[in-house]
């Protein structure tokens, strides 16, 4: 191994070049390593305090702060799979939206991967398809960069899978917080909403904006019934502009009323 390679300088390039999570094989293209250099320098980094091993041949970068690095579990979420962005409940809280934090990170991915438990916490990963991957922006937390839904895909990530962010519930409260704070753009949310081309999603969003008061112009409803909360069984009133079951009751979506 070249004598200039070492743990810290290896950080510090991993940092300039934004790999918050590598491979051995990043490292080895990196510098240059056979197989042997690699796995001792990526030795010598863990002796370190300066990475950590997630699951196999996988590390995250905790720098010199690791004790920061661990405290963000948001940070890490993002940087276990390529491309993904933090999504569903746990944007919910990251944005304010919702008051519940959920007990485990949320990220959207476009490949399946298997859920992770790393430093205490849970990492669950949602395969969307390709074209559904739009909608999120670099964020600074604590002064490490997460990547996250914006406040509209958000609310659309929740409404679409519900079973990732807590419930029907929990999706109907954030976006009636949403539009009660003018956190999110109506117009922008039913682009988003057209774009995403889920016909069960714009039904849900077509039902709520309906008991909010708001516009739902653009947005075409499924043609097939559906339940409002895929969760629950498909009894209740039946609404056939949006060709929803309505199996959630009002007053639980929305218990502070719909003004």
């Amino acid at each position: 191994m070249p004598q200039q390679i070492t743990p810290i300088s290896t950080a510090q390039a991993l940092i300039q070049r934004d790999l918050f999570a590598f491979t051995n094989g990043t490292i080895s293209a990196l510098f240059n390593l056979d197989q042997y250099q690699t796995r001792r320098l990526l030795d010598r980094m863990e002796q370190a305090g300066l990475a950590q091993r997630v699951e196999r041949g996988k590390f995250i970068l905790l720098g010199l702060t690791p004790e920061k690095t661990l405290a963000n579990p948001l940070f890490i979420g993002c940087h276990l799979a390529t491309p993904s962005y933090i999504s569903f409940w746990s944007a919910l809280h990251f944005h304010g939206f919702t008051e519940q934090a959920p007990r485990s990170v949320f990220a959207a991915v476009t490949r399946q991967k298997k859920r992770v438990e790393f430093h205490g916490t849970r990492f669950q990963f949602v395969a969307l398809r390709p074209a559904s991957f739009f909608g999120y922006r670099r964020e600074s937390l604590a002064d490490l960069p997460v990547t996250v839904a914006d406040e509209p895909k958000s609310i659309l990530d929740s409404l679409a899978l519900p079973q990732y962010a807590g419930g029907i519930v929990e999706a109907a409260k954030a976006l009636q917080v949403a539009l009660r704070e003018g956190r999110i753009e109506l117009p922008i949310l039913v682009e988003y909403a057209m774009r995403l081309r889920n016909a069960s999603l714009a039904s849900r969003l077509g039902y709520l904006l309906d008991l909010l008061g708001q516009p739902a112009d653009g947005l075409a409803a499924s043609k097939g019934p559906l339940k409002l909360d895929p969760q629950r069984a498909a009894r209740g009133r039946f609404v056939r502009r949006w060709q929803v079951y309505v199996n959630v009751e009002t007053d639980e979506l929305f218990p502070q009323g719909v003004a």
